[in-house]
């Protein structure tokens, strides 16, 4: 029995079931019990230690759901913190919690300790936490922390079905291919009926493989099996005379019938066996037949009868079909493990599977008990969604364990994700295992109208979910809601319509259709009256004109999408599908672009050209394209045209060159005047986006295009870069999924294939006793009826998600649909549907008998439409001219925008200013001067005949970034391994003859003291030192190259330097310190210089050195990094001083350092606090700069 949940009296302790009815509140519910246990409120029995954000594990099933729960637990406690802070609240739940609260002072900061610490918060997808275990508690586990997530097992699974096709059947004969590709004419077509399966691991064979057998071997099987049943009937004499003298009916088995049928049956089985041709006659014969057809008499009776009966329930190509499919899964799954093995990967099933195998091992309990000691608390969402796997873990882990709180929180009458692996029935089975059960009762989303009819509606059948263990309870509306109504005309309108289609049977064609522009009309109708005033949604205090943004159409997949979004371009209702996950590769425009990139790239190509033209991105027709080739000036004009756009692709970039394209031939205008041209125009530019990205990797024209051309072959709609991008939701009729929309709200609803359902694809059903669920292909009829049922209680569940989306009305289309080819006549199917179930009662009935059955609801609450759709006219109909002009209008800019935020670094600020070599040029000596490219590219070549040190070292970046890499994973104190360095110099490309001067060479850098208190690299352990120290310093104030001046012209470096030259901006600071190091109490900032100054170290000379530091701007480098350097002192260190703590600026250049106490190669230079809080007030305050800054910087 369920009890009504009062979340602030809810005992916690123990395993406890929340089931929460569709809009009743369910996050909500979690935030408030969240609360509880942060601050230990609660009885004497219950989990009353207050508890951190880290201690607290909230499981959801998808990333969304996890930053929602996330987002609204962080704006709970901020809230309520702020009321325990003000000591009142206009939140009634916060009041009554405030009420148990003994200390308000304490809990605000309990509050705000957790407010401040919610980014650690456990709050995890039901894999996001798997994975944590596995990796917290690794080597317990003996795990292997260092394997890879791969997110997605598409291409690997389908790279098995390949190989499992080349294995298996290349080897066959030709008679055994004949057959199976009579089953699927390539590998892809095979993966493509695997799919389902391959993802649903619980899945096991309904009938096992026998061991060792072979494709060949089962095809001879049932090629024996098709020459036993035509021996037997060869052996038949009297077959005419045995069925003509019973009871069968005469006029389907007259004798012309009868003398066809047994002449091909004969025929058949005189021919030698080679395929699995089986004729169709033979289902006649069928002793199951023959016993439905003798209706007046005794029906013929022989084995032959029972054999083809027996024979044909599972036919030849089903039952090869099961073999492989079954043989095939085995092998793939087999393939797949092995590639995720050895390339170190591993999947989201894994996880799961690795961590319930941890949990059953020899000390599997330790775990456990770990895991219970690092969450007390857990709070399962979505738990209706669970499957067997999930569930096996978390029961393992807290059922029946003192001092653990375990809510399980969920509406089984929403669990509509069995296509992701979601299993109904290991909910029903935790339900029997939780002895606390607690039902919302309150719905805080719907009017009162519309929750009595979701009421009436499903209490209309003892059990409407088919399942007795999922109860359908009634809730009741929230009373701020009971005067929340929807009205046309001052009248009130219905909760429900149902719009029935006229006519005794439809197909399902002709029900798509009629509904489609049926619900096109209905649409239409409401935002005319919006438009006038005339259609009011609210309460009395908030009554509102509708608009098209609070219509929602409820879809099952994107094909009945499709259906509608054409009955709305008809009548130019402006739409959008937001469930759409289609591939940009799969759209027009992505085939389009193609041919217009071919084009560009081959300016002179005649035919391209064509092929360009034809598209409809220019909108030329035939007859003009003809025109334009026929006249030498016209196509010569088309020629340059292209020209332009090569160049224009050349010099600045593929998206820059679309750009161009777009603004020169107007195709926004063009596009934007058409129906569906949004969707169209954000196509192209998204491919733009795309193309440009893949150019930085693909620099030639030809390579990026055959890089697009292989997308289009193989579009990949899991990657969210290639998953079209919405074009816009604001105003437009809503297209969704009923799937999507689950946990969102509309106020306008329309479910316009209610009627329809689909029948059964995949081959599996549960065993309700054991929870498992065989894969069976045999098409066995028990096995089909027990998967029919759980269909259907999909379907409910998926109807009653649908039903309660809406806040104020729902139009349904409903019809006495007819599936497959039979006649249209009699009974219909829509009692297989959900909404046929709930109205029908699950009993066929014809259209008559439907009708009445509405008209036995229609009430106030709902009403029954049987008007056909007219032909309205298009809502809005504009001209090309009218929309240009009123888009010109509508968005010009009456300001500038800014542009001036962007990620910074020390190389952006001086890049503008390379002028300063020029302006240096005549003050430097000749040593001071790099290699000119082409003695670079031969330095190495030269090296045999040059001695190795320091200074005949190759020169450029890439020996810069070498020396950088080695100090980088060098560890300063401990001796240098030989080996090691001989690796790195042969990855370099060096030759193994640098080995000694490099080993010489580093331990001159690692020994030479750095300043007077005689430290050395070699001094300097892990734990006193840090490479590579990134930072992000935000930029607040609007920085322009004039204050920048202003500041640095008081360092006599930056003084003798031209000003620094470069556009205003604000954002982030960036870049990255070579080392810090902590000695004798002070922080010292280390950069690392590969610059060549000469042939022998006399040449770093302190004079030399700061030339070069004048020629790169080297003074910028070490002000942003000292910056970076004190504020981050300043924010770790209590009571920080910058003169005390901050030990100064220390600048190596590496070929000059040899080992001694002399001032080669080391450059040193100290900021005075002064000038620090000058630039620091300049990139991070508001304060007035300081200006008397003269003689605060020293050097030595």
């Amino acid at each position: 029995m369920s009890m009504n949940l009062q979340p602030l009296s809810l005992p916690l302790y123990g395993e406890r079931l929340i089931e929460a009815s569709a809009g009743t509140g369910k996050t909500f519910t979690i935030g408030l019990l969240y609360l509880r246990l942060l601050l230990g409120l609660g009885r004497e029995e219950d989990f009353i230690r207050p508890l951190s954000v880290q201690e607290i594990l909230v499981v959801t099933f998808t990333d969304s759901a996890t930053a929602e729960l996330r987002r609204r637990i962080y704006c709970n406690i901020h809230e309520l913190r702020i009321a325990c802070l003000s000591g009142q609240s206009i939140n009634p739940f916060f009041i009554e919690l405030m009420s148990q609260i003994t200390n308000l002072s304490d809990a605000a900061s309990t509050l705000l300790i957790a407010e401040k610490n919610m980014y650690q918060a456990s709050i995890f997808t039901i894999h996001g936490f798997c994975k944590r275990m596995l990796h917290f508690y690794s080597f317990e586990i003996g795990f292997l922390f260092h394997q890879k997530l791969l997110v997605d097992e598409t291409s690997i699974q389908r790279q098995a079905v390949i190989d499992f096709w080349r294995r298996f059947f290349y080897p066959l004969s030709l008679s055994v291919v004949r057959v199976v590709r009579q089953l699927w004419m390539g590998p892809e077509e095979l993966f493509k009926e695997l799919s389902p399966w391959l993802c649903r691991k619980s899945l096991i064979p309904y009938q096992l493989l026998e061991p060792n057998i072979s494709i060949v071997q089962r095809y001879q099987e049932i090629i024996s099996e098709i020459q036993e049943l035509k021996k037997e009937w060869l052996t038949l004499d009297n077959l005419f005379e045995l069925i003509t003298s019973s009871g069968i009916d005469p006029r389907s088995y007259n004798h012309k019938n009868l003398h066809l049928w047994l002449e091909k049956i004969t025929l058949w089985a005189q021919t030698p066996t080679t395929d699995y041709f089986v004729p169709k006659e033979l289902a006649h014969f069928s002793q199951k037949i023959l016993l439905n057809k003798s209706k007046k008499g005794p029906p013929p009776h022989h084995s032959v009868f029972k054999n083809i009966e027996i024979f044909l329930a599972c036919p030849p190509l089903v039952s090869l079909r099961q073999y492989i499919i079954t043989h095939a899964r085995q092998e793939v799954d087999c393939f797949v493990r092995k590639e995720k093995s050895l390339c170190a990967q591993i999947g989201f099933d894994d996880l799961l599977e690795e961590l319930d195998r941890a949990l059953h091992k020899k000390n599997g309990e330790v775990l456990s008990g770990m895991v219970r000691q690092q969450y007390p608390a857990v709070m399962i969402d979505e738990f209706q969604d669970t499957d067997p796997k999930q569930y096996h873990i978390f029961r393992t882990i807290y059922h029946e364990q003192p001092d653990i709180v375990l809510l399980l929180i969920g509406d089984p009458k929403q669990a509509i994700y069995t296509f992701r692996g979601a299993d109904i029935l290991t909910y029903i089975k935790a339900r029997s295992e939780v002895n606390a059960h607690y039902t919302l009762d309150t719905n805080w989303r719907s009017s009162e109208a519309m929750v009595t009819v979701v009421n009436q509606l499903f209490l209309r059948k003892k059990n409407p979910f088919l399942f007795s263990e999922i109860p359908f309870i009634s809730v009741k509306s929230a009373p701020q809601n009971h005067d929340l109504q929807c009205s046309i005309q001052s009248k009130i309108h219905p909760a429900i319509t149902f719009c029935l289609q006229p006519g005794e049977g439809i197909g399902i064609f002709d029900y798509h259709q009629f509904m489609a522009d049926k619900c096109a009309e209905s649409i239409r109708h409401w935002l005319d009256k919006g438009e006038r005033g005339q259609m009011l949604i609210g309460n009395k205090k908030t009554k509102r004109p509708i608009k098209a943004s609070d219509i929602t159409v409820l879809v099952r997949n994107r094909n009945e999408a499709s259906i509608i979004k054409e009955a709305l371009n008809r009548l130019s209702i402006p739409s959008v599908y937001l469930s759409n996950q289609d591939s940009i590769y799969r759209t027009l425009e992505a085939r389009e672009i193609v041919y217009f990139l071919q084009a560009a790239s081959h300016p002179w190509k005649e035919s391209l050209l064509l092929s360009s033209l034809a598209t409809s991105l220019f909108n030329v027709n035939a007859e003009t394209i003809d025109e334009l080739k026929g006249n030498d000036i016209s196509w010569r004009s088309i020629v340059e045209e292209f020209i332009c756009y090569d160049k224009h692709w050349k010099n600045h970039g593929i998206l820059s060159m679309i750009h161009f394209f777009i603004r020169k031939r107007q195709i926004a205008e063009n596009l934007l005047v058409s129906d569906n041209g949004e969707r169209r125009l954000v196509n192209l530019l998204h491919l733009g986006e795309v193309l440009q990205e893949a150019s930085i990797i693909r620099h030639s024209q030809k390579t990026l295009i055959r890089w697009l051309v292989e997308k289009l072959g193989q579009p990949d709609s899991k990657t969210p870069v290639e998953k079209i991008r919405l074009e816009n939701d604001g105003h437009l009729i809503q297209i969704t999924t009923i799937h999507k929309s689950k946990g969102l709200q509309y106020p306008l609803v329309w479910l316009p294939f209610a009627s329809d359902f689909h029948d059964l694809k995949n081959n599996y059903y549960h065993n309700v006793q054991s929870l498992i669920q065989p894969l069976d292909v045999s098409q066995d009829l028990h096995n089909q009826e027990i998967e029919e049922k759980n269909r259907l209680a999909e379907d409910l569940r998926l109807l009653y998600v649908a039903l309660t989306r809406s806040i104020f009305h729902c139009s349904i289309g409903i019809t006495p649909i007819f599936k497959g080819r039979r006649k249209k006549q009699g009974k219909s199917d829509l009692h297989r549907s959900a909404l046929g179930y709930l109205i029908q009662n699950g009993i066929p009935s014809n259209a008559t008998s439907l009708r009445l059955k509405l008209q036995e609801l229609n009430s106030n609450l709902i009403e029954l439409d049987e008007s056909r759709a007219i032909k309205s006219k298009r809502w809005r109909t504009y001209k090309a001219y009218d929309l240009k002009t009123s888009f010109s209008n509508r968005h010009k800019l009456s300001r500038l925008i800014s542009n001036d935020w962007r990620m910074t670094s020390y190389s952006d600020l001086q890049k503008k200013n390379q002028n300063i070599k020029t302006v240096m040029i005549n003050s430097l000596p000749y040593s001071s001067f790099v290699f000119n490219k082409k003695e670079e590219r031969n330095s190495e070549k030269k090296t045999v005949d040059l001695d190795f040190t320091s200074h005949t070292f190759p020169r450029g970046s890439s020996s810069g970034i070498f020396l950088h890499k080695l100090l980088e994973n060098l560890e300063f104190d401990a001796p240098l391994n030989e080996r090691w360095l001989l690796r790195q110099l042969r990855c370099q490309g060096l030759s193994d003859q640098w080995q000694e001067a490099m080993y010489n060479w580093i331990k001159n850098i690692l020994h030479t003291p750095l300043n007077e208190t005689g430290v050395s690299l070699s001094q300097l352990s892990r734990s006193i030192r840090q490479v590579e120290l990134q930072f992000y310093l935000p930029i607040s104030r609007l920085l322009t190259d004039k204050a920048l001046n202003n500041v640095i012209k008081h360092d006599p470096l930056s003084a003798t330097c031209p000003p620094l030259v470069f556009y205003k901006r604000t954002g982030i600071l960036q870049g990255t310190i070579d080392l810090v190091f902590f000695w004798d109490n002070r922080y010292y900032l280390v950069d690392y210089k590969s610059n060549w100054l000469g042939n022998k170290n006399s040449a770093y000379t302190k004079q030399a050195m700061h030339e070069v530091m004048q020629v790169h701007r080297y003074d910028i480098q070490y002000q942003i990094y000292a910056l970076a350097l004190h504020r981050h002192l300043r924010c770790s260190i209590k009571e920080y001083d910058y003169k005390q703590h901050f030990g100064g600026i220390i600048y190596l250049f590496l070929r000059g350092l040899d080992g001694t106490k002399g001032s080669y190669g080391i450059y040193r230079v100290y900021l005075d606090s002064k000038f620090m809080n000058s630039i620091d007030d300049l990139f991070f305050h508001e304060k007035k700069i300081r200006r008397n800054l003269d003689g605060l910087i020293k050097y030595n």
